[in-house]
């Protein structure tokens, strides 16, 4: 499982780190009883052509004995690109533009850039509901919302972030602030949000 966290770092500031990463300990998800940290390994995220190597440390819990990884915000559950880029470039398609325009200024794959697209078209309702809902638990309202799914999907984003930043003074875009509440799922390949029932 993976426990999100939230970092005010950027992608090469975070790897720049290295071992020298300070993580905050969290508690077990499952039984409420501190972690310990039980080893790390290193992901990649690809900043435009480079690709840079983040150390993510592991928690476990001696009572139940589960592991968690501790993944920071700015990136999403089995994605290579961080949630920023992939943010960005579905706003900017849901505005108009097209996948192979962005792949091209952002030096990817148009599959790549079509895929994200395709994601969060299909699952724009899902992650509407759950969005809102954090917002309206966190204590703002909620506007009229655009017509369209995916710009719905977007507005719900926002509202969100907004909610957590007023509600707990973090800083960070939309799109990472949002993938936290997500549990590192807004963007993720193949698993849903943590609000979906097994």
């Amino acid at each position: 499982m993976t426990i999100v966290w939230h970092t005010d770092m950027t992608a090469r500031e975070y790897a720049a780190a290295g071992e020298d990463l300070e993580v905050p300990r969290p508690d077990c998800p499952d039984c409420v009883r501190a972690m310990v940290f039980w080893g790390s390994y290193d992901r990649p995220v690809r900043i435009g052509t480079i690709e840079l190597r983040l150390r993510i440390r592991r928690a476990m819990c001696k009572s139940c004995c589960s592991s968690h990884a501790l993944l920071p915000d700015l990136v999403a559950v089995g994605r290579l690109d961080p949630v920023e880029v992939i943010g960005e470039a579905v706003a900017e398609m849901a505005s108009g533009a097209t996948a192979g325009a962005i792949a091209r200024r952002i030096s990817l794959p148009y599959t790549t850039v079509r895929d994200w697209r395709r994601r969060l078209a299909s699952r724009a309702r899902l992650l509407s509901a759950g969005l809102l809902a954090a917002t309206v638990a966190l204590g703002d309202l909620v506007g009229l919302l655009p017509v369209g799914e995916v710009l719905a999907a977007i507005c719900a984003v926002t509202a969100a972030a907004h909610a957590c930043r007023r509600r707990f003074a973090i800083n960070g875009s939309d799109w990472t602030v949002a993938n936290l509440v997500a549990g590192g799922h807004l963007f993720s390949a193949n698993t849903d949000p943590p609000w979906i029932a097994a």
